[in-house]
C-alpha cells in the first residue's frame, strides 16, 4: 500500500517543522511567532504581552511588535480561509472569532451563509 509510506513522511515534516514559543523569542524571530499564533486561530498578542513572554524566555534582541503583527496578519489569512469560514457557518457558529475582518466580504459572507444553511438542515446525531 502507497498510502503508508506517504503518510509516514508527511508525519515526519510535520514533526520536524515545530517551533515553540521560546525558541522563536529567543532568536528574535518575531514575524514567524505572529504567523504561528495568527495560523494557529489565536488572539494577536498586545505589546505588553509580547514584552513579558520575551522577558520570561531572556529574548536577546528587544521584541519587534511591528514584525510580529506582520507575521500575524499572514498567518491569520491562512487560517481565515474560505473553507474554515464554511466550517464556522456549518458547526453553527455566528462569531468569527479572529475572522471577523473577513465578514464584510461578499464571498466569505456566502460561504458562511451556505454553510450556515447546511447546519439548519443537518439532522442531529446520536
Amino acid at each position: 500500500m502507497k498510502v503508508l509510506p506517504i503518510l509516514t513522511i508527511s508525519s515526519i515534516a510535520l514533526l520536524s517543522g515545530c517551533v515553540t514559543q521560546s525558541s522563536l523569542i529567543s532568536k528574535g524571530n518575531f514575524e514567524k511567532l505572529g504567523f504561528y499564533d495568527g495560523a494557529g486561530g489565536r488572539v494577536a498578542l498586545t505589546t505588553t504581552q509580547l514584552d513579558k513572554i520575551s522577558d520570561k524566555y531572556d529574548a536577546t534582541e528587544t521584541p519587534n511588535y511591528q514584525e510580529y503583527q506582520q507575521g500575524y496578519s499572514k498567518g491569520r489569512d491562512n487560517y481565515c480561509s474560505i473553507e474554515h469560514v464554511l466550517q464556522l457557518g456549518e458547526q453553527g457558529k455566528v462569531n468569527w472569532g479572529i475572522c471577523e475582518y473577513r465578514r464584510e466580504v461578499p464571498l466569505f459572507k456566502a460561504k458562511w451563509q451556505q454553510g450556515f444553511e447546511r447546519y439548519g438542515t443537518m439532522e442531529p446525531r446520536f
